[in-house]
Order: structure tokens, then sequence, then C-alpha cells
């Protein structure tokens, strides 16, 4: 008798869409890249497997105009979709209930916009935090690499405002001098595609060049499950996004959204462990659509709506069975549920950041390199660029000092490394920041 057996397989699908580089006259379809994970193992278990940049496992090709690198152009681009070739929103769970934002949300679309790179070609959903801050999920700004080159100063978040048809924009802080990722807080910068999955870190908290968000940002709230279950059966929870698929770039409106972590037969148990910080997890069934990556879960309190999580991506099934060593059936990816990144594990970042003075030059920059090296927190060199070495390093001394980990380049954190020193030098940074000395007493 010939043996057949179900292979358990966790796979990792980095699926994201990307424009075609086109003018108006040519129509192309969306780009999609594939990373798979294979694991092998016992009869009986079904497969597991997470996208990121929200839902994008179908196979029909999408049409669009692309954006345009010229601002002004951007503000009046128009973009539209073949009907017959529209997208399938796969993380649409029974009947689709995305609708247009109700009158009660109008100014949503004022703290809710996208983010484009034009120089990547990637596009996601970020929301307002702060005047000149930002919100999204982490692999939107670092999942596309040219030559392993980051492209943070190319980054545009573009936002509605009142007048019918007008936008505003702003390109990240520091992308004058290519330094923007100084003005980041993440939950990685390389999501972990190998058990444990890195969802719930998949998280950024960033400043914008400018204060375009000054009609109104969003309030963080960190609850825990059990009560933002008990907010999704008060239908309190609802989630406000950028689809590919709906309505010529309109933001969507997913009202009622149920939150679970038990879904298609699988028990929290079983679930939580291919996933890193599972505290920091939630499984939610909020309709979504391509490029609602980033998007805020919201929920309605009696001072406006707050965040209590970032969607992030899609929880998938599927079986394969195997016999003789050979596939001979598989099942189709059956979709359980969206992923979404509790704001317990950003919501004092967001904090951190807006009163954070970052280190503006190279000198001073230098100066922290060297001190976090004598102090055996890094091992990179002395060039004062601020990259994911000095990045660890940072957060390492932080952690070591009891103090929240952000991996800020701060004059704070130069200072008091300063001061530890032997012989301290004297600090002035370009931001005007001097070191608090005492006052002397007076001559007698």
């Amino acid at each position: 008798m010939r043996l057949q057996q179900t292979i358990i397989k966790n796979i990792l699908l980095c699926n994201q869409r990307m424009f075609e580089p086109l003018n108006k006259q040519v129509i192309t379809h969306f780009m999609a890249t594939k990373c798979f994970l294979r694991v092998s193992g016992t009869a009986g278990i079904l497969m597991l497997a997470i996208a990121f940049l929200a839902p994008s496992f179908f196979t029909k090709p999408a049409y669009s105009l692309p954006f345009s690198r010229n601002l002004i152009q951007l503000a009046d681009q128009h973009f539209v979709t073949n009907k017959r070739d529209l997208l399938i929103p796969v993380a649409v769970f029974g009947k689709d209930q995305r609708q247009r934002l109700p009158r009660r949300y109008k100014k949503l679309d004022r703290q809710i916009g996208l983010l484009h790179n034009p120089r990547t070609n990637t596009l996601c959903t970020a929301f307002c935090v702060g005047p000149d801050m930002i919100a999204t999920a982490s692999h939107c700004l670092y999942s596309h690499r040219k030559r392993n080159k980051l492209y943070l100063s190319s980054f545009l978040f573009k936002l509605k405002t009142g007048k019918k048809n007008a936008r505003i924009y702003s390109k990240l802080a520091g992308n004058h001098t290519r330094q923007s990722r100084r003005y980041i807080i993440t939950g990685t910068s390389k999501l972990s595609r190998k058990p444990p999955i890195g969802a719930a870190r998949d998280w950024a908290v960033m400043r914008l060049e400018r204060p375009i968000c000054s009609k109104g940002w969003f309030k963080s709230v960190d609850l825990d499950h059990s009560k933002l279950e008990a907010a999704a059966r008060n239908k309190k929870l609802f989630q406000v996004a950028y689809h590919m698929d709906f309505k010529n770039w309109q933001i969507a409106y997913s009202r009622s959204c149920s939150i679970n972590r038990n879904y298609g037969g699988l028990t929290w148990n079983n679930i939580k462990k291919h996933f890193a910080l599972p505290k920091s997890l939630i499984l939610h069934q909020c309709d979504t659509g391509e490029a609602s990556s980033g998007s805020p879960l919201l929920m309605d309190t009696k001072q406006g709506p707050v965040v209590v999580g970032i969607n992030v991506g899609t929880y998938q099934q599927r079986e394969l069975t195997v016999k003789n060593g050979r596939v001979i059936g598989r099942t189709k990816y059956k979709t359980i549920a969206n992923t979404a990144v509790s704001a317990k594990a950003f919501s004092r970042k967001i904090d951190a950041l807006k009163i954070a003075n970052v280190i503006a030059n190279k000198s001073d920059l230098k100066l922290l390199q060297t001190h976090l090296r004598q102090q055996g927190f890094y091992k990179g060199r002395i060039d004062g660029l601020y990259g994911s070495r000095t990045e660890r390093a940072i957060k390492a001394y932080e952690r070591g000092s009891n103090q929240l980990e952000t991996g800020l380049a701060t004059t704070d954190i130069l200072f008091e490394l300063d001061k530890s020193q032997i012989h301290p030098v004297s600090i002035e940074t370009s931001a005007g920041y001097r070191p608090k000395t005492k006052p002397q007493p007076p001559n007698k």
C-alpha cells in the first residue's frame, strides 16, 4: 500500500504590487514578487501563510495609470481601472461591505492618506499621528530595495484637503540630506520570514518634512485583547484605507469588524507558535484590498475614532497531499483573517518621537558612534551616517539603561554618553542644544 500524507508548510508570501514605469499612453499590469518558506512535518495539520502589503494572492492582471514623479502632475493625476480586469479583493469576508465614508466620518480622509515612493513604485496607506507625523507598516518602507539601497527620501505622503480633488504632499523629514531614517522609529527594518514570523513588529512611525496633518490626527490607545473583542461585539470597531479596486481611489470604509483568536479550526495556542510577540498581534476580519497595508484599525469613542492597531497583512491556510514524496493534490489558499499590530507595540514610541531632539549633523553622530563603540554597543565604522548598525547599538544602550527602545540618535543620549566619559567634550549640535551645567557659586 502506498503511503499518502499531508505535508505541513509555513509560507511567507511577500507580494507587493508595484506600478510599472510608464507614460499616460501606455497601459501595463502590476508586477508582484513572491518569497516562499517551506517547512515539512506530519499529517493532518493545515498549512499557514501570511501575506504582507495586504491581500495580493490573485492572478488576474490589474491595470492603472501611474503616479507621476512631478508633484504638479501628481496633484491632477487620476487613476482608473479597467472594469473587465478588476482586482479581486481576496480579504473580503462573506459579503463585501466596503463603502464610501459615512457622513459622520467625512473628515477622516484628511487624516488618512497614501504613502507612495515613485523611485521603487510602491504604495501603501498611512495615517496622521501628529501635525508632522504619520504611521504605517514597516514593510512599506523597507521591503523594496534596489541594489541594497533604501530610497526613503523619495517617499511622498499624499493627503486630501477640504477642496474638491485637492491634495497636499510632504516628503519625509531629512530627505534633503538623504537621512530620513534618523526620523523613523520602527519595529523592524528586516521582516522575519521564518517562524517566529515578525508580523507584530511590522509598524513604523516617522516625521514629515511639513506639518500637513494640521487638520487633525489620531490618538493611539493600548487595549487588552479582551477589550478589543468586546468593542468588536458592540460594533465599535472599523477600518479605513485606500484599496486599488475600490471606487477609483476613493477611501474605503469597512464597518463592524470582528476580532477573534480562533479561526478556521485553528486555536490560538497553535497560531501563536508561528509568530513573534503574539501578544501584540490582532487577527481581524475587516474587509481590505490591495494597498491597505499600513491602514488604521479604529474604534469609536465619545471623543471620536482612536487607533487600536495597524493593518499589515493576510493570514491564509492551505493543504498539500503527498504520495511517495510527490505532491498529488493541493487545496486553494483560504483566507482566514487579516493581521494587525496592536497599538501597545507603538503608542509610546509616537510620544517619544514627538519630543525627540534628533542629531542633525555628522560630527555629533560620529561622537555618538565613538561613545557607543567605547561602551561595546557599536562595532561599525565611525562615519557619521545613521544606519541599521547605529540604530541597533542605540537600542542596545537604551535597553541596558532601562529606557524606552527607540533607536533614535538624540542629543539626550549623546549627552548621557559623553557625561559618562572620563574626559567629556563640549557638545553643541546644529539643533542648538547645549548640555545643562550646574551654576557656579559666586566668589566671596
